[in-house]
């Protein structure tokens, strides 16, 4: 099913980058209830080999989605943006 944004629905994707993937990821999977996509990444500044971690949510969800973030990794460096289309498992179909 295809999950377009209304007036009421937002979803917001985010890009995180952190030296903890795994515990956000787990964290993510468990306490909201989301899954999330691992991108491997280099950041070009550092030279550094980076998982960055893909993960869409409710705009209600955004909050606790950061502030999880922020308590396990306050150095990770997140980008949220405006999602305009679901297609997939967990989001709810609109009729």
């Amino acid at each position: 099913f295809c999950l377009s944004r209304g007036l009421g629905d937002v979803y917001k994707r985010q890009y995180i980058i952190t030296s903890k993937p795994d515990e956000i990821s787990k964290e993510i999977m468990d306490k909201l209830d989301r899954g999330v996509t691992g991108i491997h990444g280099k950041g070009m500044y550092s030279g550094q080999d980076k998982l960055l971690l893909y993960c869409v949510v409710g705009r209600k969800e955004i909050v606790a989605l950061k502030e999880l973030v922020d308590h396990i990794d306050p150095d990770a460096f997140v980008i949220v943006s405006d999602v305009r289309e679901v297609h997939g498992e967990g989001f709810i179909e609109r009729k």
